[in-house]
């Protein structure tokens, strides 16, 4: 296993495309930051998690709404410790059948081997949409912002 930060992310993303949570959570900080920026009032699963149990409660609600029917990440770029990549995803809303299919842009900052901040940048109004779609979202505009209630 590669130790270097793309080597790290990859591991990390690997371990939750196959839905081993506790194992992608290894790779990061103890105090680690995840944070999706969009609105909680278009998904209560936006916003920001401190800390590694916060991340991994995170990934089981998401785990509890979508069925991930596809996580890879693409177009990876590293500049010292921070790495860029994109995810194509596809989602099933466990609820209502629906299924999401949508790419969403990540920065990631890796120090002594861990991952201690992770950002990820969706398509808000397709988000918006999908949620509409699946009767949980408000058609209004929201304010866009990462702040968790």
């Amino acid at each position: 296993m590669r130790s270097d930060p793309e080597g790290i992310v990859e591991a990390s993303l690997t371990a939750y495309a196959l839905g081993d949570y506790e194992a992608a959570a290894a790779y990061y900080s103890p105090d680690a930051v995840f944070t999706v920026y969009a609105d909680t009032e278009i998904s209560p699963l936006n916003g920001e998690w401190r800390g590694r149990d916060a991340i991994v409660s995170c990934w089981h609600e998401i785990d509890e709404a979508f069925e991930i029917l596809r996580f890879e990440p693409r177009n990876v770029s590293t500049s010292g410790d921070v790495v860029r990549c994109q995810i194509r995803f596809e989602l099933r809303h466990r609820t209502s059948g629906e299924v999401m299919d949508s790419v969403a842009r990540c920065v990631i900052e890796v120090q002594n081997g861990l991952i201690v901040r992770e950002r990820e940048y969706i398509d808000v109004e397709g988000m918006r949409a999908f949620m509409r779609l699946c009767g949980h979202s408000s058609p209004a505009r929201q304010k866009v912002s990462a702040k968790r209630p």
